[in-house]
């Protein structure tokens, strides 16, 4: 993602994605001009500007969950909700990447407030913000931008005994906002690259086929789910137990109820399946959990559970979080970051050609701050090579050993990457 935002800003023309000079059409553009901002803020291209958006996004995110649960179950039940979400490690860990999962749950999570209080409030202004900010969820990643918040808006209203509502005309004209939000960007790129259709409906249609990428069985969900929440998931059978004893707020429940349920059927559906596309509902479990503490501290049922105690166990966990975030995690991400040993390459080649033999990393082109020839083959690269005979090699060591090159030698092999890799010049 921050590759293509730099080819952006490089280029200039920040309608059309590309990554390394080829056009990147898997994914609507709203993450890549936020990038590109960040960009700009910062006048310079580099990581923190990326992540700079995305953190704020994560940041707002919090605030607007602990928002929607209080709303929901009251001031205390949604500072909980904030502290859930703010220390479950999967949303810390990819609040401070640059990805596309955390800006598409702020704009999920919006959505999800403006229609409660649109349900409650009969205000046409926070149906229209719920209809709105499902566009810009679907502009940060696509489908599920969309699918969740409104497969959670119309559970909700069917076990609310209101199943005629999705029906309503003021509905369907708020899903002609969401469409007129999505359409333009689609529609330039279509008149662009005529193809881009097939690549839209590949993207969508693929990912439900059994030979999708990251395919795992239906069940995934069910096992993956509490080991990413964890520790709050250890809490289910006291939040259970607490809500389900308390009749209001077993009404109040069934929003995140429903968001909760519709994104895991639709997520079990798709084929593709991978722990961080739970990112999405992590807000809705968020406040499921708050309110669920919240009740069983207004309970005599459980004494030994005080607010003291919470806020010690949330204190405790929370510098937990920190310490891995910034220290364990780091070490494991630099660890299969090309950082270092792209950065190598930058220093070895400078402004000459390179090429990438069998090997494509869009985060080493990053680093490298420049667009590379990518040779798929052996017969490709000895053209490369004709063309730009000078060119150095950038490969695997695995692939460079069955390499027969006379005009070449090997610079360097580096290990200090998730996979060894091998930089080969001209000799001479």
């Amino acid at each position: 993602m921050a590759e293509v935002a730099r080819e952006m800003r490089v280029s200039g023309d920040a309608l059309i994605p590309r990554l390394n000079g080829m056009l990147r059409l898997n994914k609507p553009p709203l993450v890549y001009w936020a990038a590109l901002g960040g960009y700009g803020i910062f006048g310079e291209v580099s990581e923190l500007a990326a992540r700079f958006p995305m953190a704020l996004s994560a940041i707002a995110c919090i605030l607007l969950t602990a928002a929607l649960a209080a709303r929901l179950f009251g001031p205390r039940a949604g500072l909980f909700a904030g502290a859930v979400l703010a220390t479950t490690p999967l949303y810390v860990s990819l609040g401070r990447r640059a990805e596309t999962d955390v800006p598409m749950t702020l704009f999920i999570v919006l959505a999800m407030y403006a229609f409660e209080r649109a349900f409650r409030e009969k205000q046409a202004g926070w149906r229209w913000l719920f209809f709105a900010a499902m566009g810009l969820s679907f502009m940060c990643k696509g489908v599920p931008g969309v699918v969740v918040p409104l497969l959670a808006a119309i559970l909700y209203l069917l076990w609310e005994g209101r199943a005629r509502e999705p029906l309503r005309l003021s509905f369907l004209g708020g899903l002609l906002l969401t469409a007129l939000i999505i359409a333009p960007w689609y529609a330039l790129v279509w008149a662009t690259f005529p193809d881009a259709g097939e690549v839209f409906r590949f993207e969508t249609l693929h990912r439900l086929g059994a030979d999708a990428p990251h395919a795992n069985p239906f069940y995934f969900y069910f096992y993956v789910t509490p080991i990413q929440v964890l520790p709050w998931s250890l809490a289910i059978p006291l939040v259970w137990t607490a809500l389900r004893g308390d009749e209001k707020a077993r009404r109040a429940a069934r929003l995140p109820a429903a968001w909760l349920a519709g994104g895991l059927v639709f997520l079990t559906l798709l084929e593709t399946k991978q722990p961080h596309y739970l990112v999405p509902l992590l807000p809705a479990i968020a406040i499921l959990i708050g309110a669920g503490i919240d009740r069983a501290l207004a309970s005599a049922r459980w004494p030994w559970l005080t607010g003291r105690l919470l806020a010690r166990f949330t204190a405790v966990f929370s510098l937990g979080i920190v310490l891995f975030a910034f220290f364990f995690e780091a070490r494991f991400v630099e660890r299969d970051s090309p950082r270092g040993v792209c950065g190598r390459v930058l220093d070895e080649v400078g402004e000459r050609p390179l090429i990438y033999y069998r090997f494509d990393d869009s985060a080493c082109t990053f680093y490298l701050k420049r667009t590379v020839h990518v040779a798929a083959d052996e017969a490709l690269l000895m053209k490369a090579l004709q063309r730009t005979p000078g060119a150095h090699v950038f490969t695997r060591e695995e692939y460079a050993a069955g390499l027969e090159l006379p005009s070449h030698r090997i610079l360097w092999t580096s290990d200090d990457y998730k996979r060894r890799m091998v930089l080969l010049g001209p000799r001479g």
